[in-house]
């Protein structure tokens, strides 16, 4: 079987790239009975890994920009003379990116993330055009992998999803936080303007990330003498200006650190150098960053929100994320408590060696396989099986 894969993703960073590059590198290096070929779209065919793909599988450049492909692929549902050789011979198709080509014959596996817009159309002023672009996907798709059971069911209750078309591969956790990364912490801290014990954000600053309340709690506990950690902000601050703009209104904002976007090997260093990771998300598909963070040994607070619950079961303080008191009262009691402390970490790390890529490789591998590998005269009704526009 031929596997076609949108690899963009592969290239990039934050948290679309930290569940699709290390799934699909799994996938590719460990399971070489599928014949597999990458398409990288026009945005990516200058990115510095682009040429490091081709020793993995075979990769195909797509050079109309990307604004006219989805045009073409998603609103009309063209089958593109791109490379027609190979577009006619795909069995299946991996579409890692929310938008899939029409198939001549094969069929269409697509990942989705969240459905945050839909949850949160409030803060998300192009919910609908996000809806409609899930609707004209899922309509595409014969099978759909979600990242988490809330994914699931938010494909369910929110776009009336046969349950039995979703799929539910978890991310794997990443083995990067050894000896190395435990030396350098201390350097690493340093180098960023850290001094001594520190709380660790990782993420955007957009607005459904909740850092303002997050700020707020911290400001609460450092005035009323709860806390002496400073608070360190890890991420990039894309939608981030009202949110640096109210850090900067803090009476505490010297012990507030916003490091912007930091290479994975510091980061490595900042998390198993954490007193306590926090994570304050309205709302999450995952929320890779608690998964690192148990993965370190760090003890996390998670909001009640979404995906996270799920993530951290019992190894994790929940907190409603709407109330900064209680967040403030979270901080300073295990800071405070250094035994809730190490049963926190201890929880941590023994609940994310659940999480393995080869695990979901294998999953994604299974599913690819039984959508994709159908006679092409299989009975209607069998057929009908793998649609998820059937509903």
């Amino acid at each position: 079987m031929k596997i076609g894969i949108d690899a963009g993703p592969m290239l990039g960073r934050g948290g679309v790239t930290g569940y699709v590059r290390p799934l699909l590198m799994t996938l590719l290096t460990t399971d070489p009975a599928l014949d597999y070929h990458l398409f990288l779209r026009r945005g990516w065919l200058d990115h510095d890994g682009a040429g490091d793909l081709q020793r993995i599988a075979p990769v195909h450049r797509i050079r109309i920009p990307d604004r006219f492909l989805f045009i073409l692929w998603d609103r009309l549902g063209w089958r593109l003379l791109v490379g027609r050789g190979i577009w006619s011979e795909l069995d299946g198709y991996l579409a890692t990116c929310l938008v899939a080509p029409a198939l001549e014959r094969g069929r269409v596996v697509s990942i989705i993330y969240d459905l945050i817009p839909l949850r949160l159309p409030h803060l998300f002023p192009r919910h609908r055009e996000f809806r409609r672009q899930i609707e004209r996907l899922v309509q595409r798709s014969s099978a759909l992998v979600a990242i988490s059971d809330r994914t699931k069911n938010d494909l369910v209750e929110l776009m009336g999803v046969d349950a039995r078309c979703v799929h539910v591969v978890y991310p794997g956790r990443r083995e990067r936080f050894g000896s190395e990364a435990r030396r350098q912490a201390g350097h690493v801290a340093q180098r960023y303007g850290i001094a001594g014990s520190y709380i660790l954000y990782v993420g955007s600053l957009a607005p459904h990330k909740n850092v303002s309340m997050l700020l707020r709690a911290y400001e609460e506990a450092k005035i009323e003498g709860k806390i002496e950690a400073q608070l360190v902000l890890v991420g990039d601050r894309c939608w981030g200006s009202e949110t640096l703009r109210e850090r900067q209104a803090l009476k505490v904002r010297d012990d507030v650190i916003v490091t912007g976007y930091v290479p994975d090997e510091d980061l490595a260093a900042l998390y198993v150098g954490a007193a306590v990771f926090v994570f304050p998300s309205l709302y999450e598909g995952f929320g890779l960053p608690v998964l690192d963070a148990m993965t370190a040994g760090v003890p996390v607070i998670v909001s009640k929100s979404g995906s996270l619950p799920e993530v951290v079961g019992d190894a994790g303080c929940c907190v409603d994320a709407h109330d900064p008191h209680a967040w403030a009262t979270a901080m300073s009691e295990i800071l405070t408590d250094s035994r809730r402390r190490d049963s926190l970490a201890a929880m941590g790390r023994t609940r994310s060696s659940a999480f393995s890529w080869k695990n979901s490789a294998q999953q994604l591998s299974a599913l690819l396989r039984a959508v994709c590998s159908r006679d092409a005269h299989v009975a209607a009704e069998e057929a009908a099986a793998f649609s998820c526009s059937n509903r």
